[in-house]
């Protein structure tokens, strides 16, 4: 096969090329050869097999997703997941500042100083003495934790080309479902250590849970690569790659996303933040996030507070909670595989939000005189569809944004709007309600139809951009596009030349 050949297969087969040349195939071979002289790991002559490729994907997936795991196995759960003002106004506040700094820093470095320094924060609390000090501790708690899923997720783009995001970030979330699945449990029994050291027991659960998270961050510090082709060194010893599964690994991914030739722009631009922060194509995707998670606090929150409303006691509640944390990864990974399978993403996404959607509607329509154990089930698959649609956004995202840097903040802006929710989400059901709570349950089932509609509008819209860009360069000849490629001051997705993918 020749090399012509070899890169239009490429294009026609999954939309590599970030960037899909809509121009003739000398024009796309000729910019990406100019582009990957910026990095000198990438190869244009290199081919490899499929099984080559399976078998980089498999070290990646062991050797760094399966530790990014374990770190967010040990984020602060209860104010991820119920949040209190204090803690997500202070996150979403330093959410783009602490993406501007991984870029300069190093994803590597600077995800391990967070944890630790959330850790310490959390572990702090048990000298709290006074409301003034609890709020200043989840102050600092939510400041450290900013950046970090962000930074995980533009981390996991160095080693994963677009069609493999979904699932790698169903992955790493589904390490949360894990945490709350078995977190309730464990709190039951560390609060009944109380009197030990004469510590309460609340005391001795944030310290627990901080110190633990200040370890993990201090072995990440050695375990966590800078890239594919810096495995070498420290606990990782003589390193995860060959010379030549390093040369792969770049290869493919600059072949599929342009913007990741240059590794040598370490800095976020102002350019880039306003960008992002003004681009039509993002927006749809941030009020996804927004109106999509906003029913999750509320139900996957209060869910546990519901069954103790409904006659079970503290720990029967906590174990009943586990198979809704449980579906929610089975379901979660099933539409992430197949998004990433099919190279789809809004129907994927509309599809999961509309189960989630019924599932809602039946726990509102369920009749006032039912079992404790028919709601109970129907608690649990609305539990099941909480976030099964949040990996395949969040891909979304990071695949139609470019460049490296406009990226970083897009995602932190997503993943802003996903933690702003907790706010309202908390009020949404009232005390009044208790314990059926139809009123919110119907506001939460409104919200979901307003995502599953964004879902539709953001495939169209994009589908129309890139109809149009078709459009005003479909008769441009090879030197027409070389003359675009020295005069023109679009970058990245503004790109004449960038297929958005849907």
């Amino acid at each position: 096969m020749s090399e012509k050949e070899e890169i239009k297969g490429d294009i026609e087969r999954n939309g590599s090329f970030t960037s899909t040349l809509s121009g003739p195939i000398d024009a796309a071979d000729e910019r990406l050869r100019e582009l990957a002289k910026h990095n000198p790991y990438y190869d244009h002559e290199l081919t490899w097999t499929a099984e080559e490729e399976k078998e980089l994907l498999r070290i990646f997936d062991l050797k760094i997703l399966s530790w990014i795991g374990v770190m967010y196995l040990h984020i602060d759960l209860n104010t991820v997941t119920l949040g209190t003002a204090v803690f997500v106004i202070f996150f979403s506040a330093f959410e783009i500042p602490s993406n501007m700094i991984i870029r300069r820093v190093g994803p590597h470095r600077w995800i391990p100083f967070l944890m630790c320094l959330w850790g310490l924060a959390t572990a702090s609390q048990v000298w709290l003495k006074d409301r003034a000090s609890f709020l200043i501790c989840r102050a600092f708690v939510g400041m450290f934790e900013a950046g970090y899923i962000p930074g995980i997720a533009v981390y996991l783009t160095t080693y994963y080309k677009r069609e493999e995001m979904a699932l790698r970030m169903s992955i790493f979330w589904s390490t949360l479902f894990i945490a709350s699945s078995v977190a309730g449990v464990l709190s039951y029994f560390i609060l009944h250590m109380r009197g030990i050291a004469g510590l309460a027991g609340w005391k001795w659960l944030f310290l627990i849970d901080g110190l633990v998270t200040a370890l993990i961050g201090v072995l990440s510090f050695f375990i966590l690569p800078e890239g594919p082709t810096a495995t070498k060194g420290y606990l990782r010893f003589s390193g995860y790659l060959t010379e030549r599964q390093e040369f792969i690994a770049v290869t493919r991914l600059i072949r599929d996303d342009h913007s990741k030739a240059d590794s040598s722009r370490r800095v976020v631009l102002k350019e880039d933040v306003r960008r992002a922060l003004l681009s039509p194509r993002v927006w749809p995707n941030i009020l996804i996030g927004f109106f999509g998670l906003f029913p999750s606090t509320p139900i996957s929150g209060f869910a546990p507070l519901i069954l103790k409303m409904l006659g079970f006691d503290a720990l029967t509640t906590n174990l009943l909670a586990i198979p809704g944390y449980m579906l929610s990864l089975v379901v979660m990974s099933i539409v992430s595989y197949s998004s990433d399978r099919y190279n789809e993403r809004a129907f994927h996404g509309a599809a999961a939000t509309l189960y989630y959607a019924a599932c809602v509607a039946g726990l509102a329509l369920l009749p006032a005189d039912a079992s404790k154990y028919s709601l109970y089930v129907c608690l649990i698959f609305a539990m099941g569809g909480s976030t099964c649609w949040h990996p395949v956004n969040a891909a979304w995202i990071s695949g139609n944004t470019a460049p490296v840097g406009k990226r970083t903040i897009a995602l932190a802006m997503y993943i802003m709007s996903v933690n702003l929710t907790a706010i309202p989400g908390a009020n949404v059901f009232r005390s009044k309600d208790a314990p059926r709570f139809i009123s919110g349950m119907w506001i939460c089932f409104g919200s979901l139809i307003i995502t599953t509609l964004l879902f539709i509008f953001q495939r169209y819209h994009l589908k129309y951009i890139n109809t149009k860009r078709a459009r005003i360069t479909k008769d441009w000849t090879t030197e027409d596009w070389r003359h675009y490629n020295e005069t023109t001051k679009d970058v990245g997705d503004d790109r004449l030349d960038f297929v958005y993918s849907y």
